[in-house]
């Protein structure tokens, strides 16, 4: 199974060009249509949609419906939709978000028109209901329309029967944000992680949604847990993974807090901290991402303090 992951992974490539995904106006959302919806068969009727610029989806389909995770942005429906009626003549039953982001949940709105269940946790439907503030992107988010918001919600876990396969659904408190969840399908031994792990370089943590750098280690230890030596794992954004891929973020992120807690440990402070540059060989692996080196020393600094 390394193997057919490995595969998959290179050729997909993932692009982020300064994506905004907290909140997009429509006209900039629109423009995240741009570029090619991949699809890609996993196992157990499950496959992995790609769409460079938004957050990955997984879709369960066979007998009872389509079952999905994620819903990218709001003008991708459309095609999304279009790609899920070539695996099935089956409805979309119901969608289900990791997170409130709106590369992750900005369909929802059209599939819940459309007449799908919308599943989160209950922060989720809390945070698209009412305004949200993000400082790192110096935007106001307003409340998303009433068929945008889930109608079933979850506190901690829950647990779907479709398609001949049990999809258990934990809630990772406070790790890329406070609504996070991940998903994974028991027979088919497939993990949709949204964004607590992700493939693009330095990670975004929304510390205004809740999130910090202790419960990403903290819900990267438990999806540990959950994966085992051949699990295929759907990250948030980037190419299917495996649980060793997952074990080497944890890692590094670990490290990353590590360093930042010594020189906060010595009495520096943000700006100090920033210009020690201590996690500058960290960008040959993790400079690609549209998160600047600063900016996550910055986060961790913030995540740690309370800053």
């Amino acid at each position: 199974m390394h193997r057919f992951v490995r595969s998959v992974a290179a050729g997909i490539a993932v692009t982020f060009a300064g994506t905004v995904w907290v909140s997009l106006p429509s006209e900039a959302q629109q423009s995240r249509e741009e570029g090619e919806l991949t699809v890609t068969a996993v196992r157990g009727g499950l496959h992995f949609l790609v769409m460079p610029t938004a957050g990955n989806l997984a879709v369960s389909v066979g007998p009872d419906g389509a079952f999905v995770i994620d819903d990218q942005f709001a003008p991708m429906v459309p095609r999304i939709q279009a790609a899920v009626a070539k695996l099935t003549d089956q409805p979309v039953r119901y969608v289900l978000n990791t997170h409130w982001h709106s590369d992750h949940a900005g369909g929802n709105a059209g599939f819940g028109r459309a007449g799908a269940t919308l599943v989160a946790h209950e922060n989720v439907r809390a945070r698209l209901a009412t305004e949200q503030e993000s400082r790192f992107f110096k935007v106001k988010v307003p409340p998303a329309p009433a068929e945008a918001l889930p109608v079933i919600t979850f506190s901690r876990s829950m647990a779907f029967h479709v398609n001949g396969d049990t999809v258990r659904i934990e809630h990772i408190p406070n790790a890329h944000t406070d609504g996070d969840a991940v998903y994974y399908f028991e027979r088919a031994d497939v993990l949709h992680t949204g964004d607590v792990f992700v493939r693009y370089g330095y990670p975004f943590i929304d510390l205004d949604s809740g999130g910090s750098l202790a419960g990403m280690i903290a819900g990267l230890d438990r999806l540990m847990q959950i994966a085992g030596p051949d699990t295929v794992v759907i990250p948030g954004h980037g190419p299917l993974a495996t649980r060793d891929d997952i074990r080497q973020f944890r890692d590094r992120l670990a490290e990353a807090q590590k360093r930042v807690r010594k020189l906060i440990a010595e009495g520096k402070g943000l700006e100090e901290v920033i210009a020690a540059r201590p996690l500058a060989d960290f960008d040959a692996e993790w400079g690609r991402s549209f998160i600047r080196n600063d900016q996550f020393v910055a986060t961790i600094y913030r995540s740690e303090t309370g800053a």
